[in-house]
């Protein structure tokens, strides 16, 4: 009966979606960059061409470097691309040709992507014949769409957020009103407690799954090669997750802010630093690798990507699910015990 908690489980997921949909994505495209042509050849005029062509850059072609040197520093342009006055020479004589390449580093990421792209670009050009035909193939996600990665992270937040929070101000809601005393008088048991503020909220968290998953598929057209049942399971165990931490944390503060404080810090934040959904976990210290393994979010992310991206792999996600269900377990005796039937 509680309006709050439809708009947390409907309006909150697609606003995430909405959000991380089209908010995050690691496909840079259009980066500013100035180009200098002191070369008046065939040749570089060719290269040139590629640069202005090409979908990862807005090229500007600038006379000198003064020029190209000023727009950086006003943060106008991201890079520089010099194509020297002995390039076209160069390719004539088949030497091996140099140009010029200068990035913005205080942005490294995007420093980078400068670098990358355009020594694809430069390598592309002088390879026209090459001796070998090399034919990329790249597996479970073809498109390299961020989308696609993104999604299986997005889903994984959205159950993180909701199911934890709902389930979060449900019982420190009930001591705030004293509703919680007249409860804690009736003849029934900690367990059914528990299990009464489980279960709708479930509910709830299976049908907002279903719209993020329906909106997903239909708007950002996120592939998913896994099956139903798979998804189901491993779906299932993880929002049950989601709700008993919710359900201990609210059971220990016994206040809504300090609840929802601490659902953002022990979900929010992990699902989206610690979980692999935007940081690979093998690129962290190892001390912060290990850390990662007590956080739930990190096996469903393995698991719905699994399944969005690649299909049924059951050795990956029976395991996962395991050990979901064991912080299920562990959770549900926590909360067990933490849940006391007195005003104290």
């Amino acid at each position: 009966r509680d309006r709050s908690n439809w708009i947390v489980a409907f309006i909150l997921p697609l606003l995430l979606l909405f959000i991380f949909g089209y908010g995050i994505s690691f496909d840079i495209e259009g980066i500013k960059i100035d180009l200098i042509l002191e070369d008046q050849g065939k040749e570089a005029f060719d290269l040139a061409e590629q640069y202005i062509s090409s979908k990862y850059f807005n090229v500007n072609v600038v006379h000198s470097m003064k020029e190209a040197e000023g727009n950086m520093e006003s943060g106008i342009t991201q890079g520089i691309v010099t194509i020297p006055c002995d390039f076209s020479k160069s390719m004539e004589k088949g030497e091996k040709p140099r140009i010029q390449i200068i990035s913005d580093g205080t942005d490294p990421n995007t420093a980078s992507y400068v670098e990358n792209y355009a020594m694809g670009i430069f390598y592309k050009y002088i390879g026209k014949k090459p001796l070998v035909n090399v034919v990329d193939r790249l597996w479970f996600n073809p498109s390299t769409n961020t989308i696609n990665f993104v999604m299986s992270g997005v889903l994984t937040m959205i159950i993180s957020i909701v199911g934890a929070f709902m389930t979060s101000m449900v019982v420190a809601k009930e001591w705030e009103r004293g509703t919680m005393e007249s409860l804690i008088a009736t003849p029934v048991t900690i367990g059914e407690i528990i299990i009464s503020k489980l279960i709708p909220y479930f509910v709830l968290c299976v049908f907002a799954m279903l719209l993020a998953v329906e909106y997903g598929l239909f708007v950002f057209n996120m592939p998913f090669e896994g099956s139903f049942w798979a998804a189901s399971i491993v779906t299932s165990v993880f929002i049950v997750v989601s709700l008993l931490i919710g359900l201990v944390i609210s059971t220990a503060a016994k206040n809504q802010f300090v609840a929802a404080m601490g659902v953002s810090v022990v979900t929010f934040l992990p699902s989206m630093m610690l979980s692999g959904f935007v940081f690979e976990i093998k690129s962290m210290p190892f001390w912060l690798q290990i850390i990662t393994f007590i956080f739930p979010a990190k096996y469903y992310v393995s698991s719905i990507r699994t399944l969005c991206l690649v299909g049924d792999e059951w050795s990956l996600i029976l395991k996962d699910t395991v050990v979901l269900g064991c912080f299920a377990f562990m959770l549900l005796v926590l909360v067990r015990k933490v849940f006391k039937k007195d005003v104290e």
